[in-house]
């Protein structure tokens, strides 16, 4: 099949989104129809059998989730299509067999990509993935590095193979691997965590697998170890990193037989686990050091899931500041106190080392200090206020910078604003790609910008990246 028999339906109620995207489409041979409710997308499917179906999440008539359904069944390859892709909507779309999903303001770009991918795959004859079942929100944000995150979760719970969760200290780890717990076929089963490098190395491998009586001094009587306790659910084994070698070993043959055995005991037990993996370390650069396995690394690594620090995706501080001070208020059963413009600003400009752990921290001091219902720039933590205005200022005032830039032009009014506003936005943006290390997403999160807006940006003001 060639790229003119190929073929596309959007589904959405939006005029713009279903001329943008017939346009884009058209103009690279694909034959394109659009639709603007749930009972005219299913029509137009029944008669039109597109390639792909790009489709919306909220319709005027029905939910496009609810239609997902329905355009499964017929063998539709459906991309969803959401302009708040939040953890429950991600795995309720790829539940429904959808084959993946995209965030408004729609890339076109990354559309096609994927409508090509998808129409060249199903024409293959390959399968969807298994649906997953649904469940609560655990994880908040909005922004693109999120999605990515919420995409992989989903997908790794639909499987049984160990998954390696990497990412710096307080960004939602845990969080993500009980995620992955919930929305699996485990979810009824235990979960539970072990800290690998929170316990002695004596002690470890019987805090994993458990001792018979008399097995070491202190051992007067059996004990199960957190493999058998988690028997039919899931283990988490937090800071793998910090495992020793001589447990790595153990770790690595538990993995290739699937059974165990109890320290001073040569019974052997096999309990049903699922394995995932967590650190804040690079575990292949721990290989190449020679401080952790590599046999074990790969074993661990089936699936990897990155969780982004917070100051990749700046645009999601606003919402996890509001959820935790709701959090707060229900927790203290008062009412729930707001942040004031200038407390924000702080937040928004503050990178956040300690990431999301360290935000919710920031919020709490704000809410304990804080005299009356409003949040100030004042209440949040010293550490917090100062290196924000260190951000904020860079090497002097960017307000005073600007301020005396405008007052050596002589030109009309005109002209001085239109100057003035571009060395502005030049010096807003040198800053937000210094303060992310150069990686766009990140900066362009922080600006609230989108990341084409941004790359546009970079060329027109012709900033070095």
């Amino acid at each position: 099949m060639t790229d003119q028999t190929k073929s596309m339906l959007v589904i959405d109620d939006e005029d713009s989104i279903c001329l943008a995207f017939e346009r884009f489409f058209k103009a690279r041979d694909w034959n394109t129809s659009s639709s603007a409710s749930a009972g005219e997308g299913l029509s137009d499917y029944d008669e039109l059998r597109p390639d792909v179906v790009f489709l919306d999440v909220r319709l005027p008539d029905r939910s496009g989730l609810d239609l997902l359904d329905d355009l499964s069944e017929r063998g539709a390859a459906v991309v969803i299509i959401t302009a708040c892709g939040d953890l429950d909507t991600v795995v309720r779309a790829l539940r429904g067999k959808a084959c993946d999903y995209l965030t408004k303001p729609i890339d076109l770009d990354k559309a096609f990509a994927l409508a090509k991918r998808i129409s060249e795959t199903k024409n293959r004859g390959t399968e969807k993935q298994a649906p997953l079942p649904s469940g609560g929100e655990i994880l908040l944000g909005n922004s693109p590095a999120m999605q990515e995150a919420y995409k992989l979760i989903a997908r790794a719970a639909g499987t049984r193979s160990p998954v390696l969760v990497q990412g710096e200290t307080g960004t939602g780890k845990e969080l993500a691997a009980l995620a992955i717990h919930r929305f699996g076929s485990r979810r009824n089963g235990p979960f539970l965590a072990i800290n690998c490098g929170a316990i002695p190395e004596q002690l470890i491998e019987s805090e994993m697998f458990g001792h018979v009586k008399g097995a070491f001094t202190g051992a007067d009587c059996d004990r199960a170890g957190k493999f058998e306790s988690t028997d039919g659910g899931t283990l988490l084994l937090d800071e793998i990193g910090e495992l020793p070698m001589s447990v790595q070993v153990k770790l690595l043959r538990v993995l290739d037989s699937g059974t165990i055995e109890r320290v001073g005991s040569s019974k052997t037990i096999r309990p049903d686990v699922r394995i995932i993996a967590a650190t804040n370390k690079l575990l292949e650069e721990q290989v190449q050091f020679g401080k952790f396995r590599q046999d074990l690394f790969y074993r661990l690594a089936v699936l990897q899931i990155s969780m982004p620090p917070l100051r990749d995706r700046g645009q999601d501080i606003p919402l996890l500041a509001k959820h935790f001070l709701r959090q707060f208020a229900l927790n203290s059963n008062d009412r729930q106190k707001t942040l004031a413009s200038d407390a924000r600003d702080v937040l928004m400009r503050y990178a956040w080392p300690g990431n999301v752990r360290e935000l919710k921290n920031a919020i709490d001091h704000a809410v304990t200090v804080a005299p009356d219902r409003t949040i100030r720039q004042c209440d949040l933590p010293q550490s917090v206020r100062k290196c924000a205005s260190t951000v904020s200022q860079g090497d002097g005032s960017l307000e005073k910078a600007v301020t005396d830039y405008a007052s050596t032009l002589t030109d009309g009014e005109p002209e001085r604003y239109r100057r003035t506003i571009g060395r502005a936005e030049r010096a807003l943006i040198v800053q937000a790609m210094k303060l992310h290390n150069g990686n766009q997403s990140g900066a362009a999160d922080y600006l609230g910008l989108h990341r084409n807006t941004l790359r546009k940006k970079l060329r027109e003001l012709q900033i070095q990246q």
